[in-house]
């Protein structure tokens, strides 16, 4: 595992070059310039291959990496990723941190979006960082959710409603080769995505609450079940519903939430990545898309489990 470490002092908006050498004056050990060293090329080659809309102004976001739980090692390269994502296709710009200090009215007010890249456990404190939050999200911003953005604040009621859902245990873990299925396949967040498109990634199940269900959500990609080896201990859903990713409208913002980000590989492979800077792009409200719940456009329930499950 890497150490946990922050990046509190670290505004990221240089090149990569420039990230390395700022996380090891931190004192972080080897092993993490390594990560960087070996992933930036095959970020940079994927980013390569991006479709991007023109920003409708210059985007800033605050991208959140706090954990108070399970970290996942893959967080540098995320960071890393997000960061030269943004950059290298003019969609955003990135503030990246782990300082709670960073939730208040007036430090978000300076952001188009927040990303919740991995954050566990109560990684934003209650109180005045929460009461924060939910202001923040009655304008016109953006909330961006990867992975285990949806495996912390379970106490917080909002922070549930505003992502979707609320992470109860993952069948397929991180060396699971899954498929995807295409809810929306003309859907601009997704359409690059084809059903049957597989991915090794850890796949979250969501807890069967208000808040994850298709009158509120509109879901994008879901696991195919009638994929190989699709059939996990652990699947807990009597609904079948396992979404992937989602967007939906939660007070005066938008919300882009994935479930994929596990694994290094996933911030490089080029699908994924198109993936997130599509439900950005979507969030900061560049990129036109479809936020109407998935019950409202004929599609409010799961596809029934194929023959033979």
């Amino acid at each position: 595992m890497l150490p946990h470490f922050g990046f509190d002092q670290i505004r990221i908006g240089a090149n990569m070059k420039r990230i390395v050498i700022a996380v090891c004056a931190l004192g972080m050990s080897c092993v993490v310039s390594t990560v960087f060293a070996e992933a930036g090329p095959k970020i940079n080659e994927a980013i390569a291959k991006m479709k991007c809309v023109t920003p409708k102004q210059p985007r800033k976001v605050l991208l959140y990496s706090r954990t108070k739980g399970f970290r996942h090692r893959s967080i540098p390269v995320g960071i890393l990723a997000l960061t030269e994502l943004g950059k290298k296709t003019g969609a955003f710009s990135v503030e990246a941190t782990e300082d709670p200090a960073a939730f208040t009215t007036e430090n978000l007010a300076r952001f188009d979006g927040i990303i919740m890249l991995n954050t566990t456990g109560d990684a934003i404190p209650r109180g005045a960082a929460r009461e924060a939050l939910e202001t923040y999200l009655q304008g016109d911003k953006g909330l961006i959710g990867i992975h285990a953005a949806t495996d912390c604040h379970a106490d917080w009621e909002n922070y549930r409603e505003a992502m979707g859902g609320l992470f109860n245990g993952h069948p397929w873990n991180a060396g699971s080769l899954v498929t995807l299925f295409n809810e929306e396949p003309d859907h601009p967040i997704c359409k690059h995505i084809e059903t049957g498109y597989q991915i090794k990634d850890e796949i979250y199940q969501f807890k069967d609450d208000k808040h994850f269900t298709r009158d509120k959500l509109r879901m994008l990609l879901s696991l195919d079940l009638s994929g190989e080896n699709m059939k996990k201990g652990g699947m807990k859903r009597k609904d079948h519903d396992y979404a992937v990713s989602w967007v939906r409208k939660y007070g005066g913002s938008r919300v882009f939430y994935s479930s994929l980000g596990h694994n290094d590989f996933t911030y490089y492979n080029v699908k994924a990545l198109q993936h997130y800077l599509n439900g950005i792009q979507f969030a900061l409200g560049d990129l036109e898309a479809d936020a109407r719940p998935s019950a409202a456009v004929g599609n409010g329930t799961a596809r029934p489990l194929p023959a033979g499950f």
